[in-house]
């Protein structure tokens, strides 16, 4: 059978462990059979030994085999109630290792005091007792070898010493045959040793294995589960904003009027931005499940951030006609706003802070919701409460599934309209799992049906006169409206989907670039023959037809021009392998959809990072 090997040495130190353990538990459940065994063979050998031993020495004698026995008896059975494990077994092997030795050194006495009044009968009954004793010993004994060779050992030196010391130099042979054959035992006791520890390793590791089977086995099943959700989800929740934008286009068909076409377009901007909220949510799982979202730690002051989300979310509350509260008065004290830093990531909490918000108004249709910072000891507790609907104790740990939504009555129940597509995914509550966990915070959760749900998280304080500047989702928002492209600037676009295409030439013509588009460099590069200057800007989608991809794609267009031209690189694929590829590449990455103003920002980023383009010759 083949294993994997263990990952570390702590692996290897916990696997040794074990197979001790199972060790000491062989050794121990035949404990009381072999005491009661051995208790059979003193009387055996006091009847053998009755008249050639002295009787004082022969009663004495069977006087410490009593003491002996009950003593190991006393040993075994206070055992028996202990419950074996890897912590204890090495103490249950040293009392193994003394018991034997204690029966090693009596049988050994027992020969040197009957020794010299035993006939030849007696002294050959003598020689292959102990030799069948250290063959039991062979046997029962192999699993722990110092135990072994204290007990066999200690009779074989008996035999050995009795044999030199009375009998002379006729006995050599017979103390040679002894050593030989002690030796013979020992050679097959090592051997019955390395099997048995390799054969409780192999156990042992099998046993990881298959936990370790089950576990990828159970996780397996719940992507797939997942997976199937996700499709259940996403095909049944934007079909809804999709079906609503082809009415509105079926309207601009019509020739509606000025006023009616502005507020058909209204329409379409929601709807389009309904579904960039949903594949945002979807891009940060892929981001989570392939480990690139990673912690930037700053010094943060919650006051500012509390104030700003709270204002925000305010707008949003008074628009279903709730109450928003936002509480950070334990601030207002110069000495207590110190107690409100805490240092994290404040991009990562703020989402996490959007998301619980989002949720409260979502599902809270009358009352208030509120937001709060409170110092608690060496701690600040922020809360997120509200007055909604609440959810049942047994029902908690489902709502941070993926995929999952308490109150989603047209999923639940099946109806064909759907959801509101305002409900999103249902990946609120899995993205503020997960996050909460990269961040290290504690989060508490208390719902009652009907009453309400208030969301505490738990951060460290820090004590530090003043905070650090840190970046907010709103400040990564901002940017500036100019591309940094000049007029008449070179832009390729490389994507083989034809509306795509023709929609990106359409908004780079509008801000004045000179615009080549295609579905590949090869279909590419005979428009650029005549082109004077580099481009300014690649823009690339991520896949493209026939198996190509935008990276290889960027890196033959540089190649052709041997300039390090900007690009950005464009996906819809929100794969985790994808995702670390792209990110591997050090190439900007914008996901799909890609609103106009996420597309300038871009652009002006890497403009601003790059030089202007030379004149080629």
């Amino acid at each position: 059978m083949t294993t994997a090997p263990l990952a570390t040495a702590a692996d290897e130190q916990a696997l040794q462990a074990l197979v001790t353990e199972d060790v000491a538990r062989r050794l121990r459940a035949n404990d009381i059979s072999l005491t009661l065994s051995n208790l059979v063979s003193v009387l055996f050998t006091a009847a053998v030994f009755f008249d050639a031993a002295p009787p004082a020495w022969l009663l004495f004698w069977l006087g410490l085999q009593a003491v002996s026995t009950v003593f190991h008896l006393h040993v075994g059975l206070r055992w028996r109630k202990r419950t074996l494990t890897a912590a204890n077994a090495p103490e249950w092997l040293r009392v193994v290792t003394r018991t034997s030795a204690i029966n090693g050194l009596l049988w050994m006495m027992i020969v040197l005091i009957a020794w010299p009044g035993c006939s030849e009968a007696q002294r050959m009954v003598a020689l292959v007792g102990m030799m069948g004793i250290s063959s039991m010993a062979l046997h029962s004994l192999h699993g722990h070898l110092p135990a072994y060779f204290w007990m066999s050992g200690l009779c074989m030196a008996g035999m050995v010493m009795a044999l030199l010391l009375f009998g002379g130099l006729a006995h050599w042979s017979l103390v040679v045959m002894l050593v030989l054959y002690f030796l013979v035992l020992t050679r097959f006791a090592s051997l019955l040793h390395r099997m048995l520890i390799d054969t409780l390793r192999k156990g042992r590791e099998t046993v990881e294995l298959t936990v370790r089977l089950q576990a990828q086995t159970h996780r397996a099943v719940h992507l797939s589960q997942s997976r199937s959700r996700f499709l259940a989800a996403a095909s049944h929740d934007l079909r809804q904003p999709v079906h609503a934008l082809s009415l509105f286009v079926g309207a601009l068909h019509q020739n509606p009027s000025t006023e009616q076409s502005g507020v058909i377009l209204q329409h379409v901007s929601a709807a389009v931005d309904t579904m960039g909220v949903m594949f945002d949510a979807l891009l940060d799982i892929s981001k989570l499940d392939a480990d690139l979202l990673k912690p930037n730690w700053q010094l943060v002051d919650l006051q500012p951030m509390l104030a700003r989300i709270g204002a925000e979310h305010a707008v949003l509350a008074a628009a279903k006609g709730l109450s928003f509260h936002t509480d950070t008065s334990d601030t207002t004290d110069t000495s207590n706003r110190a107690r409100l830093l805490v240092r994290t990531d404040p991009v990562l909490l703020e989402r996490v802070l959007r998301n619980l918000l989002s949720n409260a108004i979502r599902y809270t249709a009358q009352g208030a919701v509120l937001i709060r910072a409170r110092a608690r000891a060496q701690r600040v507790e922020l809360v997120v409460a509200d007055t909604g609907m609440g959810m049942p104790a047994h029902r908690r740990e489902e709502a941070f599934e993926e995929f999952v939504q308490l109150h989603d009555a047209g999923r639940d129940a099946g109806h064909d309209a759907g959801p509101d597509p305002q409900q999103g995914l249902g990946l609120g509550l899995a993205i503020v799992r997960r996050l909460v966990d990269l961040l290290g915070l504690r989060l508490v959760l208390r719902s009652r049906p009907g009453r309400g749900t208030v969301f505490a998280l738990h951060l460290a304080a820090v004590d530090e006169p003043r905070p650090l500047a840190a970046p907010t989702l709103a400040d990564q928002a901002s940017g500036t409206a100019l591309t940094g492209l000049h007029a008449g600037a070179v832009v390729i676009v490389i994507d083989d989907n034809v509306a795509i295409q023709v929609a990106m030439q359409t908004l780079l013509r509008a801000w004045g670039c000179q615009v080549y588009v295609a579905a590949s460099p090869t279909a590419l590069m005979p428009q650029l023959m005549g082109l004077q200057v580099a481009p300014a800007l690649l823009l690339c989608d991520s896949r493209l037809s026939d198996g190509e991809d935008g990276i290889h794609a960027i890196s033959e267009i540089r190649e052709a021009f041997n300039q390090d031209v900007p690009a950005i690189l464009i996906s819809g694929d929100t794969g985790p392998e994808r995702l670390r590829e792209a990110v591997a590449s050090g190439l900007p990455l914008l996901h799909k959809p890609v609103t106009q103003a996420q597309l300038r920002e871009a652009i002006a980023r890497v403009m601003t990072a790059s030089p202007a383009p030379s004149t080629l010759l």
